[in-house]
């Protein structure tokens, strides 16, 4: 009985096991046969998997697959074409192959692309990235030829072109970043780290070109024209990077002489024009002179630092300047001691000394003027009294012109009138018939200022406050014209 009862349950068991095994092969019956076409493809190519196909139960399923198939076939058709006909243009070839990687690509990724036909499509892909590159369109090329490469594997053509694309790649990011860089140093303010800024980028540049060359031998590409136009892309940027540094350098080399200039024709700030005591005006000089002379050791300094750069002419005439400024710095000292005279002439212009010696920036040869003197006050009720000092060379037909903002009449002596106690005996050199606006003209002040002194007299006006310069020009008929 025990024997009868176990015999008959390993038999249920036993048909509970076929039970199972049958259902399993009927559920899953429909992914076999999909699997089995793709697998049919992948071995004997599409035409393979209809058979498989044919039979889904799906019909979106089987429109879908065998449609595939179908867009295979047209496609490799068109591929043949192509191949035997290339197109005339490369830029028809590149539309003709980026349509049939797009119709290769959008099938299912379970399908691979038959060898001959991804061989094919791989050989285009490798031309039109030739193409692509020969043109440096580096970004176009690394697109396409990576794409390629996933889909129809990698030769070594496909290998060689991805090398150069990514070293091509790598020197386009490192332009950027230089390209960055020097934007950052061209707003850099402070000379000392623009220059070293420029010199680091200038390190770098070495540093990609010989990475580059290394590079480029290493993948055998030493023939490549879109590595040899980026070396000669960065050589020009060394080229242009280093005129730039050393033009910055000898712009700063010129502004030695226009800082010095500026320096001797600086005037006393805030109200102290026309009230400094005869102490407080040497005391200024002196403080003129000192500047001066620092200017011209950081000059030395610089040039002493960048030897290759400096201008040597120019070097010479801010040798000769200073010289000159100091010599002028002199006269001008030993002027303002004169202390009794000093006190009856009224109060001094600053500069003290003008002439073309200190000529402003711009001005064309044969047509310049001084950086000029100022002069300004409050007059209450008497005529304020104004001395200058002019530095003009013999037989030089320069103008001593006087500016003011108002249109005052004011007049320009050739001797000390003793603060206008000698009026009455003194000529006014203004010649008024070329008087312009408000400019009131001593023309060919050379020889009118034998001194080398001018005496200013500003009277009253519509308002007690008046400003106004003092200029000398190489002509102001000229310029009047």
């Amino acid at each position: 009985m025990n024997k009868t009862l176990q015999l008959t349950r390993i038999s249920a068991a036993f048909l509970m096991l076929l039970f199972m095994v049958s259902c399993a092969t009927t559920r899953t019956g429909k992914q076999t046969i999909l699997d089995k076409g793709i697998t049919a493809w992948n071995r004997q190519g599409p035409e393979a998997a209809i058979h498989y196909w044919s039979e889904l139960k799906n019909k979106e399923q089987k429109e879908a697959y065998l449609s595939y198939i179908d867009q295979y076939n047209r496609a490799t058709k068109d591929l043949d074409d192509i191949v035997a006909a290339p197109p005339s243009e490369e830029s028809q070839y590149l539309s003709a192959y980026k349509t049939l990687h797009k119709t290769y690509a959008s099938l299912p990724a379970t399908l691979k692309i038959p060898k001959p036909t991804a061989t094919k499509m791989s050989v285009m892909a490798s031309g039109r990235t030739r193409a692509l590159l020969d043109q440096y369109k580096i970004d176009m090329a690394q697109e396409l030829i990576t794409q390629a490469a996933e889909l129809y594997g990698q030769s070594k053509q496909t290998e060689r072109l991805l090398t150069e694309v990514e070293i091509l790649t790598d020197y386009k990011n490192n332009e950027k970043d230089i390209d960055s860089n020097l934007q950052q140093i061209r707003s850099t303010e402070i000379f000392y780290d623009k220059i070293d800024g420029y010199e680091r980028t200038l390190n770098s540049i070495r540093k990609n070109r010989e990475e580059l060359t290394k590079r480029a031998a290493d993948g055998d590409l030493q023939d490549s024209k879109a590595i040899s136009y980026a070396d000669s892309e960065l050589k020009k940027k060394n080229q242009r990077v280093r005129l730039e540094m050393e033009r910055t350098l000898r712009e700063r080399q010129y502004s030695f002489k226009d800082r010095i200039g500026e320096e001797f024709a600086r005037v006393p700030e805030g109200g102290k024009l026309g009230s400094m005591s005869l102490q407080e005006t040497l005391a200024f000089q002196k403080e003129i002179k000192s500047n001066i002379e620092a200017a011209y050791k950081e000059m030395e300094a610089f040039n002493r630092r960048f030897p290759e750069v400096i201008d040597r002419e120019m070097l010479k005439t801010v040798e000769k300047q200073k010289k000159d400024l100091d010599s002028k710095i002199a006269q001008v000292e030993v002027e303002i001691r004169t202390a009794q005279d000093i006190a009856s002439r009224g109060k001094p212009v600053f500069p003290v000394m003008i002439g073309l010696f200190n000529a402003e920036k711009g001005g064309e040869k044969g047509d310049k003027k001084s950086r000029p003197a100022h002069l300004r006050g409050t007059i209450e009720k008497n005529p304020h009294y104004w001395w200058g000092m002019v530095s003009i060379p013999k037989n030089k037909l320069n103008d001593l012109v006087i500016t003011m903002k108002d249109n005052r009449p004011i007049r320009v002596f050739g001797e000390n009138t003793k603060s206008g106690r000698r009026i009455k005996d003194l000529e006014d050199l203004v010649n008024r018939s070329y008087k312009t606006g408000n400019s009131w003209p001593v023309l060919n002040a050379g020889n009118q200022l034998p001194s080398g002194k001018y005496f200013i007299v500003v009277p009253e006006g519509t308002k007690p406050k008046y400003e106004g310069e003092a200029v000398i020009y190489s002509s102001f008929i000229t310029r009047k014209r």
